[in-house]
């Protein structure tokens, strides 16, 4: 349901870059009267309002970290498929007792298994006065493990496309009994598999939300996981499936990247790498052979092949858009395994959705990576690419509610190439005739140097909530966003970094470490 006030009216978010922050409100808002009765019995039941058997296990009364009282909701919801299988999802709603009437939903990353606000995480946005949930989307384990679907319909559905929808539907309706008020406005920020969620809200659930930022979004998973991190994995293994590119050889590689393409400011930040034309063929080895401080043959071949698409036998493209130059300072642990006989953490996630997730009868645990063959297997994949993707540029009923969508990707990220999500942005785009027009109600950023959600030389701190509540609510449409670098406590580097395709470049004279010191300048369109 969109927020109360603009249908009276008649008018038409473990690991992300979520800094909890607030403007204010562009509309006077009343706080609803305190109720003190946070109790199972006030919130009552929730079935009829999600549309499958919900339970309130607990309501008891808390406070973060800062003091701020809240009330600590506990629920589950129970989805049964045809098959008679079933999952049930564990989520966790905090409402403060002085609630600013806005509603915030945090996504999860990986396979997910666990409630990522059940600590403190979600602690700042309480403090600031917001209604704060989330889940473990219908299943309980660790993010890396996707045995929870095994042969399980019910799970696959719920962790696919139903879990976030339901979850909306629980906590808003709990809140809504427990303050005797509805939101006034509802917030989705997620980065990774949670910014694949937010765009599935967006696309199927497009009344859930009126804003959504949808980080490093994973949003093509069942060929993202097979055939970009899968392949990957893949082409650096040889006969023996031994790894050919190391870690000496990444960072080597990362050397000449810099090297070549770190300007104009010296910030170990490669500021766009589609224009970056670093060649990895200029660290081979004299002759080709394995050596200290050069690369051999086959490690050349592997690099290059990384930053390219990945593609089949007779070259056809399988995965839009290969690693980015930059990414290399990220390559060991999410391309390249530092155990002598595991999988890289790409591969990893690979074999287990390839086990369990990606084809329409599960091969199970004796199934590995090494069984898979991107040209006989990528066809099988679109059946359940169904279930888990969220690549429809169909985002007209979202449009027409009045919602907002932000969407950023890291530049170096090493797990989940950006090119994918450019050429999402600008399928987006072909669909409404029209990059001014997208940009009335979707926005792109590129943070450049940044790693996975977060990480990496960039700077990657954003407080993505008070600029998408700034765009919902003020109607202010964020030509820019800061970002921030943060170690120890303080600020070391701060950059604007432009909706796209604009781009940021150092105006040659200030302090480079300030964002005053950049100024927007047209970037290249596409991933290329």
């Amino acid at each position: 349901m969109r927020h109360a006030l603009r249908l009276l009216s008649g008018m038409a978010v473990a690991a992300g870059l979520v800094v909890a922050g607030s403007p204010g409100p562009a509309v006077a808002h009343d706080r609803p009267a305190t109720r003190t009765d946070c109790s199972t019995a006030a919130i009552g039941n929730l079935s009829r309002a999600v549309g499958h058997r919900t339970v309130v296990t607990s309501a008891t009364a808390g406070r973060t970290a800062a003091g701020t009282p809240y009330c600590d909701v506990r629920a589950s919801v129970t989805v049964r498929a045809g098959d008679a299988s079933t999952s049930v999802i564990q989520l966790r709603l905090a409402a403060p007792t002085d609630w600013n009437r806005r509603y915030v939903q945090q996504g999860g990353g990986g396979f997910c298994g666990s409630i990522p606000t059940a600590g403190t995480s979600g602690d700042a946005s309480v403090d600031l006065g917001y209604a704060v949930a989330s889940d473990d989307t219908g299943h309980v384990g660790s993010g890396s493990d996707a045995s929870f679907a095994f042969n399980n319909t019910a799970a696959q559905k719920t962790w696919g496309y139903l879990s976030e929808h339901l979850t909306a539907l629980a906590a808003k309706a709990a809140l809504t009994k427990l303050t005797r008020h509805a939101p006034a406005y509802s917030y989705f920020v997620g980065c990774s598999t949670g910014g694949r969620q937010a765009l599935i809200e967006a696309q199927r659930w497009p009344h859930d939300f009126d804003g959504i930022v949808a980080g490093a979004p994973a949003n093509r998973q069942n060929y993202l996981a097979p055939l970009s991190q899968g392949v990957r994995e893949l082409q650096n293994r040889d006969a023996s499936f031994r790894q050919i590119v190391d870690a000496d050889a990444a960072a080597l590689v990362a050397r000449g990247v810099q090297e070549a393409c770190d300007g104009p400011v010296a910030d170990g930040v490669v500021d766009d790498p589609r224009t970056c034309r670093f060649n990895p063929a200029t660290l081979l080895c004299p002759d080709g052979g394995a050596a200290t401080g050069c690369l051999s043959a086959a490690q050349v071949a592997v690099v290059k092949k990384w930053y390219d698409s990945p593609r089949d036998d007779r070259g056809r493209e399988l995965y839009p858009g290969g690693l980015p130059r930059g990414s290399e300072g990220g390559w060991v642990g999410a391309d390249i395994s530092t155990s002598p006989t595991g999988l890289s953490g790409g591969g990893a996630f690979a074999e287990q959705a390839l086990r369990y997730l990606a084809f329409p009868s599960d091969p199970g645990p004796d199934y590995s990576l090494r069984d898979f063959d991107p040209n006989r297997d990528a066809a099988r994949l679109s059946t359940l690419a169904n279930v888990y993707n969220a690549d429809t540029t169909n985002l007209d009923a979202f449009r027409r509610s009045g919602g907002k969508l932000m969407i950023y990707h890291g530049l170096a990220d090493p797990l989940i190439t950006p090119f994918g999500t450019i050429q999402y942005y600008e399928d987006v785009v072909r669909r409404y005739g029209s990059l001014a027009r997208t940009q009335q109600f979707a926005r792109l950023y590129l943070l450049p140097g940044v790693y996975h959600c977060g990480g990496g030389p960039g700077a990657d701190q954003v407080d993505w909530l008070r600029d998408i509540r700034a765009w919902t609510e003020r109607g202010k449409a964020p030509t820019s966003v800061l970002a921030s670098k943060v170690a120890t406590g303080s600020t070391t580097m701060e950059r604007p970094v432009y909706a796209y395709p604009l781009r940021a470049r150092y105006d040659g004279t200030g302090d480079p470490d300030t964002a005053a010191s950049w100024r927007p300048v047209l970037g290249p369109r596409g991933r290329h």
